[in-house]
């Protein structure tokens, strides 16, 4: 709200401004009408403030209409206007779009969140918390009490996976998917390791499908991750046992 000059603790979403615009997905994506109403506003002269500012939320859940309805506006946007797509997902946004914006990755801010969880009585490790998504209620609430150390370990020794892919659709498929994909790309940070790289890919793009496509059988895209994942932990084993 800096740049429409407005100080405020109220949530965007909760922000009434003749010069600001919050999109939001309506139910399980953002679309084409939503973006219409959105660049008509852009082309709109400001009432109160010196510019326009327009916030597409989980921009990643644009549809293709909408994503295409967009980009036009994108490619010639009107002066005074800021269009800001925010997103946990940038890779999934049209590279056309991508190719038009300017990146800013937010950071968290970990000791904030650090002094946050421990007066809510929850251990802090850099680990739990690239788990959660680097989100400090996420991680009080679904990861507190989760180690996925243990269950990835059990995994990769288990002989029947039926448990393990029953285990996990109980517990929200998308949200243990995407803590073990964060874990990966945490412990890559110092060393890249190719094979571990290669697998967080497969790991993600399996999310993905999960998230986006209603005949994706999750039972055996599960069972074909866990086989991946016992072959890529052999693999390292030997790996340091020969290094040895």
């Amino acid at each position: 709200m800096q740049l429409l000059g407005v100080d405020s603790d109220k949530e965007p979403e909760e922000i009434a401004h003749p010069d600001f615009r919050w999109v939001a997905p309506d139910g399980a994506m953002i679309k084409i009408d939503q973006v219409r109403a959105l660049n008509a506003f852009a082309v709109q002269t400001p009432q109160m403030a010196k510019r326009k500012v327009a916030a597409v939320f989980d921009a990643h859940l644009l549809n293709v209409n909408a994503a295409n309805t967009l980009l036009k506006t994108l490619e010639e946007p009107p002066r005074n206007t800021h269009i800001l797509l925010c997103t946990p997902y940038w890779s999934r946004l049209l590279p056309t779009i991508r190719s038009r914006c300017q990146y800013l990755q937010v950071s968290a801010d970990t000791q904030q969140a650090q002094d946050w969880l421990q007066t809510q009585g929850v251990a802090f490790s850099e680990e739990r918390f690239a788990q959660a998504g680097y989100a400090p209620i996420t991680m009080l609430e679904q990861f507190a009490e989760l180690d996925l150390d243990i269950l990835l370990d059990e995994i990769a020794r288990a002989q029947q996976l039926g448990p393990h892919v029953d285990q996990f659709i109980d517990m929200g498929t998308s949200r243990i998917l995407g803590g073990w994909y964060r874990l990966l790309i945490q412990r890559q940070q110092d060393q890249a390791d190719r094979a571990s790289l290669a697998f967080a890919d497969e790991l993600n793009e399996t999310r993905r499908m999960i998230e986006t496509s209603n005949s994706t059988n999750v039972r055996l895209a599960l069972e074909r991750l866990f086989h991946l994942w016992q072959q890529l932990t052999a693999h390292q084993q030997r790996q340091r046992q020969t290094n040895r």
